[in-house]
Order: C-alpha cells, then structure tokens, then sequence
C-alpha cells in the first residue's frame, strides 16, 4: 500500500517516502511513478570497478590497467590484495601504463605494447587482462589492434577488457566480464561432457571470493555436492583457473552462487555450450538450499542422493532448529536493504523457515531495475515482503543506517517490544534493538542447513539477551556529539570498527528503556 493510502499511520508521511508491499514498489518504479535513479552521493561504483572485481577472481592472471597509475591502486588495494589474504593465493601484481597528459595527447598504444610484452616475459601469467579506463576511452586508443599484434609474440592468452567507467553503471561491469571470459571457454566434446558428468560450476563468485564466503559459505556449498556424490569443477569467478574455465561448459550444470550476479555467464553459457543453468535465490536457509539441491541433482541425474542428503542433512540439525524456531515465529525483522540480493534471499529465509515478519529497510527503489531477476524469483515463490523506504534515505546518500535513518525507523516501529524485534544488518547500526551481522558470523557457514541454523541461534540470542547493559560510550563511538545530524557508525575508523561487537548485538536494559539513551 502507498503511503497516502496507509489506514492510522498518515503522520509517517513527514518521514516516510514508501511503505507498503514490494510487488507495488516493482509495479510503480516500472510505471515510473517513484524515482529509480541514484543522486550523486548514493552513486555505487562504476563499470571499470565492477570488471575488475570480477577478473581478479581468476588465478595467474594479470591485469593491465590501460590508464592513469591510480586507477590500479585501486585495483590492488580493493581486490587483488583482499583476494589473495582471503583465499590464501600468492600476491599477483596489477600493473598500470601509467598514462599522463603526454599519453592523453598523443595516445598511449605503444606504452600498452610494451607493457604486455614486458609483464608476459616477467611473470609468465596464464591469462593476460588488458582493461581501459576512462582516459583511453576517451581519447579512442584502438587497445585491440595491439592486442591482436602482440598474441602471436606472447605465451599467455590475452584479452581486451573494454570496461572505461563513464560507459556503464554498476551492474553493467559484471555482465560485460561474466560473458567475456565465455570467450576464453572451450566447446564441450563427447569425451569432455562424458569425463565431467558428475560435475558443477558454481557461477557468480568474484574477487576470489569475499571474506565471509572463503572457509564457509562456498565451501559449505561443495560440501553438499559432493555430499551428494558429484564434484566440484569450478567456482567462477571466485578464485578459478585458467584450466578451470577452458573445461567448465561440459559440466553437467552451472549452480548459480548470486541469482543476479551468476545470471549473466549461466545464460551466455547455456546459449554458446548447453550447459545447463540452476539459477535460485541466495542458499540461506532449509527451503533456498533445497531448492538449489535439487536443481542441481536434475542436471547430475542424482535425485535419489539428493533427497538422501536432504534428509540427512535436516535430521543433524532439526531438533535444535525446530526448538529454536519456537523463539522466532510472529517476532518482526528489519531487514537492511542496501544489498538487495542478500536482503531478498534473507527475507525468503526469515519468512518461509522461521516464521517471521521481515520489513526490508532502505531499499532504494534502484534496486528495483538492478536486481530485477531476484526480486522476479522471489515473486514467483509466492513471497511479497513489507518494504519501508524513509525520506532519509533517499536524503543523504547512504544505504547503510545513519542517525537520520535509525530515528526515522524507531517513529515508525514506535513502542516497539525489544523482546520482539531484531534488525539485520551492520553491527554498528541501531544500538536500541536487538541486531545480528551476517557478515560478522565467520566461524560457520550461513547458507544450508547449518547455516540456517547457526542465523536461527543468532536471532533468539539476540533476543534472550535484549536487556543486556552495553556502555554508554558505544553510543559516543558511533553518534559523537555536536556532529550536525550526519554522524554515523560509517564515520568511525576502522580500528574503532573493529573493536565494536561482533555478530549478536544487544540494546536494551530492562525493559522498554535504552541502556545507550
């Protein structure tokens, strides 16, 4: 429902911009009648980024940044060096043609040339990545005439990478990259199809892969097939070979990681190899991971194994689970929803496996047109969740909850029962209700069965402990004083990021009242 439509709430007007189901928000941003498009402070990173995110999740590679030297400090800082501390890989250098006025001017295809040359004999890559920035886009360097003059002169395989920001937002660098690297793929044969029929991809990883998936989520995953009897061939791209990759079309499905994400190489595969697509939502939770199971059985002809392991499965955590859930049913959610994707596939979770009533917060009506395969999925599954969309959201630029949007969503839960909600998100945000980090919970996966179980005990620990004094200087950390109404838990550094609380957080002491207030 609209917000001039909502019976008894006309004052969250003063602070409210949409409140109601998301199949409204999804029909009204379709019939351009709520704004889709993302100011200037709420901007996400641009295609370059997102190109890179994902080629720096394939071992032995090299990339070459065609452009200024900062745009592979970038690069480095945010990709390649978290890829290699989390998957524990060796550091693999990206290197830049270090382009100034001069190579504005005059071009910069020689540079380029030597570069290639000179990182091909020096590190012996497997792969070479030649990516343009804005400046070569620019000035129109022909990057892949010095590609094809140079292949016959190198040992690795090169390819042109044409992801200059300016030339497409956020979404748009992962598809480009995800239907490019096809090209470094080879056809499936008889013989291949026949040796890798007990095999998976699974599709949509990146940076090889993020921290909280290294040692559990995606290994959780590859549990469960092989669990089932099948291996894994491939996890693109989160830390994948060459190798890898040349084989992955005569696997005998790719398993999509991220719906969105995974889309874009499963179908250009499916077109260009057969190779079978199982494309659900996010694994969190019983009803998402038997989804993805028995999507993935069809294509392994492994139904049998595959309902074996769902019981089995099941049974090793039902009786803590089926107790825990008695704490969780009719408790309300608030879901954060600056990542789309995750608060989707939590949404599904919290509702379909435990009972409760998810709200998902600060989703930016963007995301609307950006995650329009989950949010078709979670449709056609029946679900259609509360979405509550404040004016401070859109106000300031952050998806993130700040002091603005914390005050915003108290109004709106107003006398709220402590002991009744819980908000998902940043362990810095909302010191007033209790709040479980996805993101913090390292020590055990949070997609499948233990997964669902592991979030389940996060939640009702959360709760049992909402009265649970906190000092009075965390609420200083995160909202100083005297700091114009733009403070945020965001504006801490990171050391004081790091000694904030893990991922079970508690607000309350006694009952009703802030031990922070």
């Amino acid at each position: 429902m609209g917000i001039k439509r909502m019976v008894g709430l006309e004052k969250m007007g003063d602070y409210v911009e949409f409140y109601g189901h998301l199949s409204e928000l999804y029909r009204l941003a379709k019939e351009g009648k709520i704004k889709t498009a993302l100011q200037g402070s709420h901007t996400r990173p641009c295609k370059f980024w997102t190109a890179m995110k994902i080629v720096s999740g394939i071992k032995n590679a090299i990339v070459i940044t065609h452009g200024p030297s900062g745009c592979a400090y970038g690069v480095k800082q945010a990709y390649k060096l978290t890829n290699c501390r989390n998957s524990g890989s060796m550091y693999e250098p990206v290197i830049t043609t270090n382009m100034t006025e001069k190579n504005v001017i005059y071009g910069g295809e020689n540079e380029l040339k030597g570069a290639i040359l000179e990182v091909d004999k020096k590190y012996c890559p497997d792969v070479i990545f030649v990516a343009t920035s804005c400046a070569t886009g620019i000035i129109g360097d022909n990057v892949d005439a010095v590609v094809e003059k140079v292949r016959n002169e190198i040992s690795a395989e090169i390819m042109p990478i044409h992801c200059e920001g300016f030339a497409g937002e956020y979404r748009s660098g992962f598809d480009l990259v995800f239907r490019q690297i096809a090209d470094l793929m080879d056809p499936p044969t008889p013989e291949s199809r026949a040796e890798l029929a007990d095999t998976v991809n699974i599709v949509g990883g990146k940076m090889g892969p993020e921290r909280t998936e290294v040692d559990t989520d995606v290994k959780e995953l590859i549990r469960l097939i092989e669990g089932m009897g099948a291996r894994i061939n491939s996890v693109i791209a989160g830390n994948c070979s060459l190798a890898e990759l040349k084989r992955a079309p005569s696997a005998a499905v790719n398993c999509a990681l991220c719906l969105d994400i995974g889309y874009a190489i499963g179908t250009e595969m499916l077109q260009t190899f057969g190779t079978p697509l199982n494309s659900t939502i996010l694994p969190y939770g019983i009803s998402a991971t038997e989804n993805w199971l028995r999507g993935a059985a069809i294509h392994l002809k492994r139904e049998k194994e595959a309902e074996a392991l769902i019981q089995e499965e099941y049974n090793s955590i039902k009786a803590e689970l089926e107790e825990t859930k008695k704490h969780l049913a009719g408790k309300l959610a608030i879901v954060e929803g600056h990542d789309a994707v995750k608060a989707l596939a939590i949404v599904h979770m919290l509702e379909r496996d435990f009972a409760m009533r998810p709200v998902i917060f600060n989703f930016h009506p963007w995301s609307t047109e950006a995650r329009k395969t989950s949010i078709d999925y979670l449709l056609e599954t029946g679900l259609d969740p509360k979405i509550l969309i404040t004016k401070g959201t859109l106000a300031f630029g952050k998806y993130e909850s700040m002091r603005q949007t914390e005050e915003e969503l108290l109004n709106y839960l107003g006398g709220f029962d402590p002991q009744a909600t819980v908000y998902f998100g940043s362990s810095l945000s909302f010191p007033q209700i209790p709040l479980v980090d996805l993101n913090a919970i390292l020590n055990r996966p949070r997609f499948g069965y233990r997964g669902a179980l592991k979030v389940a005990k996060c939640i009702k620990t959360a709760l049992d402990y909402a009265s649970r004094p906190r000092s009075w200087m965390t609420k200083r950390m995160v909202f100083p004083e005297n700091a114009g109404g733009l403070a945020s838990a965001q504006s801490l550094t990171n050391k004081l990021a790091q000694d904030l609380p893990d991922c079970t957080v508690y607000a309350q002491r006694g009952k009703g009242r802030c031990s922070m207030s």
